[in-house]
């Protein structure tokens, strides 16, 4: 009897969420396909229908969290009256929310993507898609409204925002403040950053204030930004960068 694609669909996210509990109980390595498809109660061969390999259910588990976020601030009351600045901002922090219940994999999972981003792997493509595409009818919007002047949001600026969500989440993952109040104020202060950016046009900064400090120099001293106070000294950072343009 051949089944729906609703059916099909709940099959996969079933196997996603059966997958990512595993891997946090057991551990990554440790756990096998067959172990999956066991406690997600469908047959040793049927998992292969929905996932070649383990790696693959995590570009799955991290495409379900991206569908599932977008849906979520789609349902929210007069979003779309929201400022760019507090669309991004919320969109953030939904996506965090997502990811909460599995927090502790999530290094895990980053890794992964972290390494296919830098390498710009096709396997991270179509995860990309979803959120660059869900920024770019954020910036439509803004440009309609003129909270910001045009500008080319079909190449630049979406991946620069793109930058922007790979250090938060990296950041996030090593919060142990209250309520992520760190992390809050890390979103405020990178998006004050960027809006001023876009606001004025900036766009020869935008790409130099992407390739130099959010990828090349937070991405490899993100470590360092947990001693001492790490806010204050990204606040360092992006002063000296924006005062040396």
């Amino acid at each position: 009897m051949k089944t729906s694609k609703q059916q099909q669909e709940k099959t996969k996210i079933k196997i996603i969420e059966t997958a990512i509990n595993l891997f946090i109980l057991k551990g990554f390595e440790k756990t096998t396909m067959r172990e999956i498809a066991r406690e997600a109660t469908i047959g040793d061969a049927t998992i292969y229908n929905y996932f070649s390999t383990k790696e693959r259910i995590i570009w799955g588990y991290i495409e379900l969290r991206q569908i599932q976020a977008i849906k979520n601030i789609n349902d929210i009351a007069d979003f779309n009256n929201y400022s760019l600045q507090e669309k991004i901002h919320i969109y953030f922090e939904t996506i965090l929310d997502g990811y909460l219940p599995d927090r502790e994999f999530l290094p895990i999972a980053f890794k992964m993507t972290h390494q296919s981003f830098l390498t710009h792997s096709p396997d991270i493509k179509a995860i990309n898609a979803l959120f660059i595409d869900q920024i770019k009818l954020f910036l439509i919007d803004a440009i309609e409204k003129q909270e910001i002047p045009e500008q080319p949001i079909d190449t630049i600026i979406p991946h620069i925002i793109l930058d922007l969500y790979f250090i938060v989440i990296l950041y996030w993952t090593k919060d142990s403040s209250d309520k992520f109040n760190q992390t809050t104020q890390l979103i405020d202060l990178i998006l004050n950053i960027l809006m001023g950016v876009l606001k004025q046009g900036l766009i020869s900064k935008v790409v130099d204030l992407g390739s130099f400090l959010f990828r090349h120099h937070l991405f490899t001293q993100i470590d360092s930004l947990f001693k001492d106070n790490p806010l204050n000294t990204i606040r360092s950072e992006l002063g000296k960068f924006v005062n040396d343009k």
